[in-house]
């Protein structure tokens, strides 16, 4: 996988920077470049970055509070679209604000979620809000490894409707009940990954 790395620009977003250096180092002993690993402390801070750049990958933490500098920010800046509203005060509605928000820097960006012992809802919680990959704690380099294979050799289909914005969330391929797939073709968009890494 090194080989195909080296040109990969990564943001990794958490509130601790211990865990943000470990997952740093990981990625570093992976074959990343470590110039094109950027750091976040918070949502906004992660917004901002991409805006004054390009990132290929997302690495980001479940809890991802905002810092103390963005705590007024938080308070009464809302991220609003058509999909709702959400000011990035966790990883899911920083992800939420990247798939949706209108003025997203990059709504295609994919996206990998650490997180603790997670409850199930939570993972239904991060799956809706457009995650392509979740990753329980504590890190290991080779799981870190498949799931960003994952998101850069096998991306699903990103599929846009009135509901959701994110990638495709039926891993498997399944025949659709009688009459669902015309349905299904007049609700959503499906915006398919090339291996150039353009969308059409």
């Amino acid at each position: 996988m090194q080989a195909s790395v080296k040109n990969i620009s990564i943001l990794v977003l958490d509130n601790e920077k211990k865990i943000a250096g470990l997952v740093h180092d990981v990625l570093v002993k992976l074959g990343f470049s470590p110039h094109l690993i950027l750091m976040a402390e918070d949502g906004y801070q992660g917004i901002d970055l991409m805006r004054s750049r390009p990132i290929d990958l997302v690495i980001t933490d479940w809890e991802l509070l905002p810092t103390k500098e963005h705590q007024e920010r938080a308070e009464k800046a809302v991220i609003r679209s058509e999909h709702g509203e959400f000011p990035p005060v966790n990883g899911a509605s920083f992800v939420q604000c990247l798939r949706c928000f209108p003025k997203s820097p990059n709504p295609f960006v994919p996206v990998i979620m650490l997180t603790g012992p997670t409850l199930p809802n939570h993972i239904l919680y991060a799956r809706d809000a457009g995650v392509n990959e979740i990753l329980m704690k504590p890190i290991i380099a080779e799981d870190l490894a498949r799931r960003i294979v994952a998101v850069i050799e096998q991306p699903r289909d990103f599929i846009t409707c009135p509901t959701y914005r994110g990638p495709c969330r039926r891993r498997k391929v399944m025949p659709l009940p009688e009459g669902m797939e015309e349905r299904r073709k007049k609700d959503m968009k499906i915006i398919r990954h090339t291996p150039e890494g353009r969308h059409g």
